[in-house]
């Protein structure tokens, strides 16, 4: 049977056992396919096949509830549960998720974008089916990536041996980069216990088949039994915690994980099945250097990016300044810091998907008289706002809080949209934000004092390069300033309208302001490289606003709380009360969730052509 004729989990349960494994290479020839087109997870999930056609075999979803964590290894999950004819929209704008996705399919019993939430998930399905009645099992789906995460741990210190629950440690030895930790050295010493199993199986065995007195001595013998077991084979770290073992186990073993799973059904309690699959299998590039086919880009991307700039001259610092040091929370590939890593090993912190740990590490650093550097995505940063606020700013220490991936994640979708940032730390007092659009300009900031009063600099860019009409624009002579506001029209300008914004959008916006000139409107635009404290960047911004008749502010970034509505109060008590120009905000309302595939730029009014639209249309000239 091919996959495009599974329309759900029971289609899998009627083919034979000998067809598995042909239906297993053509997923990974789907994937390989795909995922070369459309961009996306590709070594995870070439090593997630085998494992999830054994799970949606033994189990009935979405009765039972099957967890991924992290989401980005379910591509199998969804072509296994009718989503194979969709396959080809991946990770586009209205198409499927990346990750799992709630609203896309009841297959999807929980989304899962951030890692290590499954287990905490979990535990609130089972319970909520014992409570109910229901005779259903959960299954979370583990990375050992998502172990080096707190949130996992937590979760196991409340989990109940007698719960319906299943959890598959599937362990690669990768996340995205190698794994970190205490942790994650500890799964790779955990015993290989098909020996053990055997032991623990085969004392019950025999003494089942004593006449009479067998099932009396079973019990009685349980005792020294464990006892026994534990003298050859020392406890894990699971079985400390009352939960039932099994593994090692080949997870790239169709045939040997469904049986696991359907011992730990019959088992009754909840169980740990440990596998060991092979990220990329099946791909010999992938298989090679699984980090880097982590994620797959469906261009390529050509010149120079933010965070690779970042990472070169932070090198150049910490060749001058012994202080410097670099945080990240398993993001040394994707933030650029493997560079960093590589030269400056006993510098360079990767504390594994633990946001909240990097930040109150790096407020340690700091109290310490280091200079750290935390850089973490902008999606992740918001997993640590307390640490922020109460271990950083509270405590007034200083740092440089470098956050990649600012601005609308097209590909990734709802849970990794960079737009929360600004808003969030602009609340935090201390915190001054920065959004470099040139390359020189982040250079520039980078070489500027390292903060020494408190102060929290946050600077934060996109996952691009810069813009070559941008930095024409901004920065014709090359002298690039460290903060403030620039401008491509005179101060105190007599304009039909002005546009702000800052970062990615500033291309967009130069490109609308080109079209309403074809119109006949005098535009210019304002753009901002500083954007907090806004009482100051109000300051800046004013006497180009002035003599405007509309002011408009695009902002790729979320509305309540953000720059543009912020600004305008600051604005507004500048000018006494009443600005002398008419305001107008154009920012995302609603977290983007399209359910057709667009372009997300052009369905949220981003794109040239639209802001061109929406500045005409309140101008009155179409």
């Amino acid at each position: 049977m091919s996959i495009t004729n599974i329309q759900s989990p029971a289609d899998l349960k009627k083919l034979p056992k000998d067809e598995i494994p042909g239906l297993c290479e053509e997923i990974r020839n789907v994937l390989i396919e795909t995922v070369g087109r459309t961009g996306g997870h590709l070594a995870s999930n070439l090593g997630a096949v085998e494992l999830t056609v054994a799970v949606h075999r033994v189990f009935d979803s979405p009765k039972d509830h099957i967890i991924f964590d992290v989401g980005h290894q379910s591509y199998v999950h969804k072509m296994l549960t009718g989503r194979a004819d969709r396959f080809d929209t991946l990770r586009k704008p209205g198409g499927l998720s990346g990750f799992t996705n709630r609203e896309e399919s009841p297959h999807d019993a929980f989304g899962t974008g951030h890692s290590s939430t499954s287990l905490s998930a979990a535990l609130g399905f089972a319970y909520a089916d014992k409570l109910a009645g229901n005779e259903a099992f959960t299954v979370a789906i583990v990375g050992d990536g998502a172990y080096t995460g707190g949130m996992i741990h937590e979760a196991l210190n409340n989990v109940k041996s007698d719960l319906p629950l299943i959890i598959i440690l599937n362990e690669n030895g990768m996340s995205i980069s190698k794994n970190r930790g205490a942790f994650a050295r500890y799964l790779t010493r955990v015993r290989v216990s098909s020996s053990y199993m055997g032991f623990k199986k085969g004392t019950k065995t025999f003494l089942h088949k004593i006449p009479l007195i067998g099932r009396p001595l079973e019990k009685a013998a349980r005792w020294t039994r464990d006892r026994l077991v534990n003298r050859f084979y020392p406890m894990n770290y699971f079985e400390n915690l009352g939960l039932y073992y099994i593994g090692v186990i080949d997870g790239n073993n169709e045939e040997a994980v469904e049986n696991a799973l359907q011992r730990a059904k019959e088992i009754g309690k909840c169980t740990v099945i440990h596998l060991r699959t092979k990220k990329g299998l099946g791909y010999a590039p992938a298989e090679a250097h699984p980090d880097l086919f982590h994620g797959v880009s469906a261009e390529s991307s050509c010149g120079e990016n933010f965070h690779a700039v970042f990472a070169e001259e932070l090198c150049k610092i910490a060749e001058k300044n012994p202080k410097t040091v670099a945080v990240t929370a398993a993001m040394g590939q994707g933030t650029g810091l493997s560079s960093f890593g590589l030269k400056y090993p006993d510098r360079m912190f990767d504390v594994g998907i633990a946001e909240e740990h990097a930040l109150t590490f790096s407020a340690g650093l700091s109290a310490a008289g280091m200079e750290p550097y935390a850089v973490i995505y902008s999606t992740f940063l918001q997993r640590a706002y307390d640490n922020v606020l109460h271990d950083v700013a509270l405590q007034r220490l200083p740092m440089r809080l470098i956050i990649d991936r600012a601005g609308l994640a097209v590909c990734d979708g709802a849970t990794h949209h960079g737009i929360f940032d600004v808003a969030f730390l602009s609340e935090i007092p201390g915190v001054k934000i920065y959004a470099p659009i040139s390359f020189g300009s982040l250079r520039t900031m980078m070489n500027h004092p390292y903060p020494k009063d408190g102060t929290v600099e946050a600077i934060r860019y996109p996952n691009a390069g810069e813009n070559d009409e941008v930095v024409a624009t901004f920065y014709p002579k090359g002298e690039y300033q460290a903060y403030g506001v620039s401008a491509d029209f005179p101060k105190d300008n007599s304009m039909d309208a002005v546009l702000i914004t800052y970062g990615n959008e500033t291309a967009r916006v130069l490109k609308a302001e080109k079209m309403l000139k074809q119109k006949g409107l005098s535009v210019g635009t304002v753009v901002l490289e500083q954007i907090t404290p806004y009482k100051d960047v109000a300051d800046r911004i004013a006497p180009f606003a002035s003599g405007a008749k509309q002011v408009f502010f695009i902002e790729e970034g979320i509305r309540n709380g953000g720059a543009a509505v912020n600004l305008e109060s600051s604005l507004t008590g500048k000018f006494g009360g009443n600005l002398p120009f008419g305001y107008h905000i154009r920012a995302i309302e609603e977290i983007p969730k399209p359910t057709e595939v667009c372009d997300l730029y052009e369905y949220l009014g981003f794109s040239a052509e639209k802001i061109a639209e929406f500045v005409s249309e309140i101008l009155g000239n179409r």
